[in-house]
């Protein structure tokens, strides 16, 4: 055998013996030792090298197995028949080489598909037998599973009898898995009890579901859905994949209502739209997947040993990725917050390089227990800052440095203070701070002033141009274009774009300030109060805490810096240099079965986003809110309610739907 032969038959053992305990420890242990990423990427390098060397495959290839392993704590049970894996594909050539391979095995005519999502949960099988629940059972290894009847029958979702004309025998499958409000009640309940937490919904939904006790099962608020069938002793035949998901609610079974079917061109649709828009839904999903829809057409593309021939995931791009701490940075925020940035090892993450990730505070680097040199993992969700989340233990127990907590500002250099889980610099010199303070102050959530960029703010601070907020109402066109790439157009609009905010409302002046703990909403709130500055200047500390929603520490903030001498001062340069601060609107409420009541919208609705129908809720004077209490008057449920609606329930709130909601805004006034 020649030296390059040798290094490939090495390899090769290598990543099967890699695969099979990455298995064993996803599967069996719900701890997962790396992103599925990059799960994927060994599998992939794996089934290549078995393609292209077919000699060296193993029997007990980890790619011949269909999912994990059936515990030994469970009794076994043998699906009828076999509950396959789906291929994975990540592009659109790899669509459309699937689409190739299925018109090629029937012969090159045209095919229609089905489409939903990928639920990231765990795969079980529920048989009925004369319409009642008989067995519930886990994937498994495809083959066997273990017996979870007990425990699935647990949950709220999975029909214990079956509505309608059930057939004799009918087995379901599908995907158990956790909402994320659920997910995260769970693992602060964990933290107060100093309990581990879990690392993600779908490692919690399969620990929840594999409990010896179905007593802690019924406590998780699992969910469920299913997508297909296994042996039935049908009446009457099911034709095709859509007809399925409108006969399974029928018989009082859950199934997505994310579905769809359709050409090519409609998955791309399908699968471009729920890639922006995943993170709408209160459950975790890694991706779509497309089926053939029509079954008859199905059994004639059959299936290999692993996965059917006339299906596939098409995975989202990653959103996770381990990679190694290098360093940690302490950076200092406008507020004088001294927060840790993680400095990484550069990767990939959904074509995005990353190298930095903030670890929020030190109570969270302590709870971690993360060290410089270790395998840390990262989140990165839309335009986020990705944020570590979790440390992969070194196999030899190797460890580097601790993260020592600073006891002086990086920045200034002055003493930090201590406040509860932060460490902050309480110097009002502190240069950082100042900066930040700056670059806040023209920002999107400060006033925000079109063409004047943080860049910019950089430049001037440095040219000695900028020292506090008033000064932005001192700039003119000569001082820009003094600037290095400064032309004449550039400059006219960064003036136009000071100009336009010359003249703002009472809120917007008030969140450009930032005050700790005061944001867009709470600034709203406050100035709909005060209505004027003056008046602002002139509220007490307890006419501040009497505000609806202003608690002892926002009242503290606006009252400390509002009566502040330097603050006072900074302001009223501000006026004297052009700024005028309009007495906030406040519009006047319309009478109506809204006025005065405290709603909660929960789920997805359908003529109206979320924030919209807060809005109208306010509008119309009624107050929202993002928990449920004994206070909460009414739950706006719409699709995928989650938890809060059995919330409701439990505090007897009154729950009403959308049309429900749109009835009373519209038309059922006091």
């Amino acid at each position: 055998m020649t030296k390059k032969k040798k290094d490939i038959a090495l390899r090769y053992q290598e990543l099967c013996d890699l695969i099979n305990r990455y298995n064993f420890h996803y599967y069996e242990l719900n701890a997962p030792l790396v992103d599925d990423a990059e799960y994927d990427r060994l599998m992939r390098d794996l089934t290549d090298m078995e393609r292209k060397h077919p000699g060296i495959r193993r029997e007990d290839s980890p790619a011949a197995r269909v999912g994990g392993y059936a515990s030994a704590t469970f009794s076994e049970v043998t699906h009828d028949p076999p509950m396959l894996s789906l291929g994975n594909i990540f592009t659109d050539e790899e669509l459309l080489d699937f689409e190739t391979r299925c018109r090629k095995g029937v012969g090159g005519e045209g095919l229609r598909y089905s489409m939903e999502l990928k639920y990231d949960g765990l795969a079980v099988e529920v048989v009925y037998e004369k319409g009642r629940l008989k067995q519930g059972s886990t994937r498994g290894n495809g083959e066997v599973g273990e017996d979870v009847t007990r425990n699935l029958a647990e949950i709220k979702k999975v029909p214990r009898t079956l509505s309608g004309a059930a057939p004799e025998y009918l087995s379901v499958r599908g995907e158990v898995f956790m909402r994320r409000d659920e997910f995260e009640r769970l693992n602060n309940a964990r933290l107060e009890k100093g309990e581990p937490v879990f690392a993600n919904p779908r490692n919690a939904a399969s620990g929840s579901l594999r409990q010896l006790d179905p007593g802690v099962t019924r406590e998780r608020g699992l969910d469920a859905v299913f997508y297909a069938t296994g042996r039935v002793s049908a009446d009457r035949p099911i034709p095709d994949q859509m007809a399925l998901f409108h006969t399974l609610p029928e018989l009082g079974i859950p199934v997505s209502r994310h579905v769809g079917v359709g050409t090519l061109e409609d998955i791309r649709r399908f699968y471009e739209y729920w890639l922006e828009n995943r993170h709408t839904l209160d459950f975790d999903i890694d991706g779509i997947v497309i089926k053939v829809n029509y079954f008859g057409i199905r059994d004639r593309l059959g299936a290999t040993s692993k996965a059917p021939r006339w299906a596939v995931a098409w995975k989202f791009p990653a959103r996770e990725a381990v990679t190694e701490l290098e360093s940690v940075d302490f950076q200092v925020g406008r507020t004088g917050i001294v927060t840790p940035v993680a400095n990484l090892r550069p990767i990939n993450i959904g074509g995005v390089i990353v190298k930095r990730a903030t670890l929020h505070n030190f109570r969270e680097v302590e709870r971690l227990g993360v060290r410089i040199g270790d395998k840390i993992k990262i989140i990165r969700a839309g335009d986020v800052i990705p944020k570590v989340v979790d440390v992969i233990k070194h196999e030899n127990g190797a460890r580097g440095g601790a993260i020592i907590p600073p006891e002086r500002c990086p920045s200034c250099g002055e003493a930090l203070q201590r406040e509860e889980i932060y460490l902050r610099c309480v110097n009002p010199e502190c240069e950082s701070k100042r900066l930040k303070s700056l670059k806040f102050f023209v920002s999107k959530d400060g006033m925000d002033i079109e063409f004047f960029g943080p860049e910019l703010v950089q430049r001037l601070y440095s040219a000695g141009r900028l020292y506090t907020i008033a000064d932005f109402y001192k700039i003119t066109k000569e001082m820009l274009l003094e600037m290095e790439r400064m032309g004449d157009k550039l400059a006219d609009k960064v003036i136009d774009s000071i100009n336009a905010r010359r003249r703002v409302p009472l809120s917007r002046f008030l969140q450009s300030l930032g005050i700790r703990n005061v944001g867009g909403h709470v600034a709203g709130v406050i100035a709909e109060h005060a209505v004027s500055l003056k008046k602002l200047f002139d509220l007490s500390l307890d006419g501040l805490m009497k505000i609806r929603e202003v608690g002892p520490g926002v009242a503290d903030s606006v009252h400390g810096f509002l009566h502040d001498e330097e603050n006072r001062k900074l302001i009223h340069e501000m006026i004297s240099s052009g700024l005028v601060v309009e007495d906030e609107k406040v519009e006047r409420t319309v009478k109506s079965a809204v006025s005065g009541k405290t709603f909660v919208v929960t789920g997805t609705l359908a003529r109206f986003s979320r924030k919209e129908a807060e809005e109208i809720i306010k509008k119309m004077g009624g107050r929202t809110a993002g928990s449920l209490s004994g206070r909460t008057d009414f739950v706006v449920a719409g699709e995928s309610p989650g938890s809060k609606l059995d919330r409701a329930r439990e505090l007897g709130v009154t729950v009403i739907d959308e049309k429900e909601f749109i009835a009373m805004i519209e038309g059922a006034h006091e």
